[in-house]
């Protein structure tokens, strides 16, 4: 414990260069890693690398979101919702009612056949079926879906902080089958 609290304490945070190390970055030995006993020269001479100060906040009182653009949902050229994680874990819900079919005949595939090709059919009429829910549900409700999708990026994914935007997202597109 005491070895990895001296090397914790010795990494600058932020992403590591040739200049972060004492020794020249031509010279022909590699850089010594950042857990050898090679002295790391930062952070007194990288301040960008200078880890910032911020008072602590509780779990129950998170700091409120930064405004987003218009559309914080990402779309493709074509307009349709692409589907990152914010935006499956926001429409998650919806998914598990209206694409339950497709999902259950993949997973049945899947447990039945170790052979993955077999079930490669099946997994594309998941996929189809999850698109086209995200493009309808971005059609029908995009201002209550990006506002949600978008929290739960700020909040990485924490359904706590999204509350206030879950309802508003479920008032104006209901789970339905």
């Amino acid at each position: 414990a005491r070895t990895t609290q001296r090397v914790a304490e010795t990494l600058p945070s932020g992403p590591l260069t040739s200049h972060h190390f004492a020794g020249s970055p031509s010279s022909p030995s590699p850089s010594p890693s950042p857990f050898s006993s090679g002295s790391a020269v930062c952070p007194s001479r990288c301040p960008h690398l200078l880890p910032q100060i911020s008072k602590a906040r509780s779990p129950r009182d998170p700091p409120a979101p930064v405004a987003m653009s218009a559309s914080s949902t990402p779309v493709d050229a074509s307009g349709e919702p692409i589907p990152t994680s914010s935006v499956l874990m926001a429409a998650s819900k919806h998914i598990a009612v209206r694409c339950r079919p497709e999902n259950v005949a993949f997973l049945n595939c899947k447990k039945n056949d170790p052979n993955p090709d077999k079930c490669l059919e099946k997994g594309r009429q998941v996929t189809r079926c999850v698109l086209s829910l995200l493009k309808e549900l971005h059609q029908k409700c995009p201002k209550e879906m990006d506002a949600y999708a978008g929290c739960m990026y700020y909040y990485t994914n924490e359904f706590d902080f999204c509350r206030k935007e879950q309802q508003a997202f479920e008032e104006a597109c209901p789970i339905s089958e």
